[in-house]
């Protein structure tokens, strides 16, 4: 198989040329106004009088699993708003004993619970949208949707609260957002709007506005409206967030193993200078609440992947998205956070980092700049993006980004590139079609870093159907010191399809999944790097939201060049150049979230260069109650690539949570791998004693397991720390 530019760009122009269906009438419900002294009292009783006379918005529609359909359960949704907050009231008709409620903490996975789903479009400008959600047990999660639900960043935190509790007849929630807590048109009246049901225990969906299963509840542009919103108080967009910290560390390898005391304090500003772009600067910024990376083992010789996880990085992240990330089946990020303040996994210092994002008017923008200190290897430097997308309309629009600056100190570096993006609703069917495209280059003082890349990804997804093809040429010389790229010096393009048809009502399945996937990379000169096809899955999905399928692949592959993988206690495991074939299988089961014990298991046998390898991974969650959940995984790969040549790597990780409230939390993370032979455990506390407000304790050790000249093995201490934050933020 092979994709070839010319009729990817005659594709995508015979696209573009297609006029999208203008979109039906909306669904419209109305918001209450009262005054600030009749506001409900948050307890997720829903007896105040504001709640007696306030609009409903009308019944939810089943989605899943059969579309159209009345709910069996009524859901009651009301809303209202003062000056200064919106707020909502849900009653979800149900069984008391099957209501779901084992989640409590902020920004839990909540799959496994009942819950709600609220998105707003404060600009109603049908791109942009503020997700919030509550589950039965009180976990409170929100996100921020951008590029018409392409872009969902997780991570971004709002402040409001929310109540739930279970009744007897199902559960219910109270909800207060502050009009200062999300970006909106000045002087609107009214919101886009819409809202989704979960019932775990039946694993069903019910949706107000455009129920569909074959357009997302992310899908911006098909939202409903929110209407009689009146005038607001947002304040004056001034919010201050000072911390303080202190941090103890000690190396238990050295002569002197004391403790260092490391004080620090600094703080971040956040000014909105218009309702929906906010200006903000971080000064001596500290990261040490944040979370442990998951460990990896690279088997290849591509670059390994951890994603961002640093909150001031994470909060707007969707504004500095570019491109298709994963065009040709290729990871490629021309602007990537985690090169600023890391350097090979270790915290380089920053002084301070300015940025601008929101929107302006037709204008997405993102600006960010960054000073970091100097450290042992690398100077101070000066790092910088500007991002700007400007909408052609709710489902069009083309972009710029630029980055200034190199991480590693290794000369000047800087990239510019422009990317398009376009959605034609209803192309064939009920299948939409998606088009993204992307141009980057990039120039720098090494003699290695003037080169260039191009992007292209279709995709085009309905009920039972759904097709993506893209292509991706990366030049050996592209080189963006603030980016990540996993290959250089390829042209690799993917075809993927998937056929998901329903099971007849009445059946344990719920739907048949087949996905086929081939690719091909080539050298930039056009010499094949890899071919590949595969059956991704070909499964079932059941009614219980259990998950089996098999896997089978055929793939080719290139080795220019020796490389070694797998360094333990000996030396590399050496992958001699050559080509080489591999046909590998497998089977892999994923059980429901909806019981109390869940997980995952699965299991892949076949070649491995010029040997053959089995691999296995289990993950086991359990949720002994709403107080204690714990957890556990493990990932090995058993290889033989010939007489002296064979390993067997280890990865296991376990998880020990305690719940106390949705306000105070107790993490704990247990991980080792046999590549590093580095045992490592944090154990984080948080405490969020006002909404916006946080009480940080982590404490973090590791031991590392060696061997000695006469083969006894023993378990080093080698390093501790205790690290203390408080964070407080006043809004004006």
């Amino acid at each position: 198989m092979s994709l070839r530019l010319p009729q990817l760009l005659i594709l995508t122009c015979c696209a573009g040329g297609a006029l999208a269906q203008g979109n039906e009438a909306r669904r419209t419900c109305q918001i209450g106004r009262i005054e600030a002294k009749d506001a409900p009292l948050l307890d997720g009783i829903l007896t105040d009088d504001c709640w007696l006379g306030a609009p409903a918005i009308g019944e939810l529609v089943m989605v899943e699993p059969w579309l159209g359909r009345k709910p069996a359960e009524r859901t009651i949704v009301k809303l209202l708003h003062d000056r200064q907050n919106l707020y909502v009231s849900v009653w979800c008709e149900q069984d008391p004993d099957t209501v779901r409620n084992s989640q409590r903490v902020r920004d839990a996975r909540l799959g496994t619970d009942d819950r709600i789903e609220l998105m707003f479009d404060p600009f109603e400008n049908r791109r942009t949208a503020y997700y919030f959600q509550v589950g039965a047990g009180g976990s409170l999660g929100d996100a921020l949707v951008s590029a018409n639900g392409s872009r969902f960043s997780k991570p971004w935190d709002a402040i409001w609260r929310a109540k739930s509790r279970k009744t007897d007849d199902g559960w219910q929630c109270e909800i207060a957002i502050p009009f200062r807590s999300i970006p909106r048109k000045k002087g609107a009246r009214s919101w886009g709007f819409n809202l989704k049901r979960y019932m775990r225990d039946r694993n069903e969906e019910y949706q107000w506005a455009n129920p569909s299963q074959s357009v997302p509840f992310f899908r911006i542009s098909e939202f409903g409206t929110v209407d009689g919103l009146g005038e607001v108080d947002g304040g004056i967009g001034l919010e201050v967030v000072p911390y303080v910290a202190a941090g103890l560390t000690r190396d238990r390898t050295a002569s002197d193993a004391g403790w260092e005391f490391d004080p620090d304090m600094g703080g971040e500003i956040y000014y909105r200078v218009t309702p929906s772009l906010t200006f903000a600067t971080t000064l001596l910024t500290d990261f040490a609440q944040t979370e442990s990376d998951s460990r990896q083992i690279n088997l290849n010789r591509f670059p390994l992947f951890f994603p961002e996880k640093r909150d001031f990085f994470l909060d707007g992240e969707s504004y500095y998205n570019f491109g298709s990330q994963f065009a040709g089946g290729t990871r490629f990020l021309p602007f990537f956070t985690r090169r600023i303040g890391l350097s090979n996994g270790n915290p380089v210092p920053i002084l301070w980092g300015m940025k601008m994002q929101g929107e302006a008017g037709p204008f997405e923008i993102g600006l960010l700049d960054v000073q970091v200190d100097g450290t042992s290897s690398t100077g101070e430097e000066n790092l910088a993006v500007a991002r700007v997308k400007y909408a052609l309309g709710e489902q069009t629009f083309v972009g710029l980004i630029s980055t200034n600056g190199n991480p590693e100190s290794t000369g000047a570096n800087s990239i510019g590139g422009i990317d398009f993006y376009h959605r034609i609703p209803e192309f064939i069917g009920d299948m939409d079609l998606q088009i993204a495209i992307d141009a980057v280059a990039s120039t720098g003082e090494a003699l290695n870093d003037d080169g260039e890349s191009f992007g292209i990804d279709l995709k085009a997804r309905g009920q039972v159907w759904s097709v993506q093809t893209g292509t991706r040429w990366v030049s050996s010389d592209f080189s963006p010191a603030l980016g990540f790229v996993s290959r250089r010096g390829i042209r690799q393009s993917e075809l993927e399809v998937g056929f998901r048809p329903r099971a007849a009502e009445g059946s344990a399945i719920r739907r048949y999944v087949l996905e086929v996937k081939g690719r091909r990379a080539e050298e930039w000169e056009g010499a094949p790097q890899s071919v590949s096809w595969q059956i991704d899955q070909l499964g079932l999905e059941f009614q219980s939201g259990d998950e089996v399928s098999l896997y089978f692949s055929r793939k080719f592959e290139r080795v220019t060049d020796d490389f070694g993988l797998f360094r333990s206690t000996r030396d590399a495991t050496t992958v001699f150049a050559g080509d080489y074939w591999a046909t590998r299988q497998g089977i892999r089961f994923e059980g429901s979230d909806g019981r109390p014990v869940g997980g995952s298991v699965g299991i892949y046998h076949g070649d491995f260069f010029d040997g053959r390898s089995t691999s296995i991974y289990g993950e086991l969650d359990w949720r002994a109650s709403r107080l204690v959940q714990l957890g556990a995984g493990y990932r090995s790969t058993i290889a033989d690539l010939g007489p002296g040549r064979e390993f067997t790597t280890h990865i296991g990780t376990g998880t020990f949570d305690l719940f106390f409230s949705p306000e105070l939390s107790v993490r704990n993370l247990l991980q080792y791998d046999n590549d590093s032979n580095s045992i490592g455990w944090q154990s984080r506390l948080r405490w969020i004693y006002s909404p916006g407000c946080d009480f940080f304790l982590v404490f973090g050790s590791s031991w590392q397991r060696s061997r000695d000249s006469q083969g006894e093995e023993s378990i080093v201490p080698t390093e501790q720390a205790l690290n203390f934050k408080v964070a407080h933020t006043v809004r004006f």
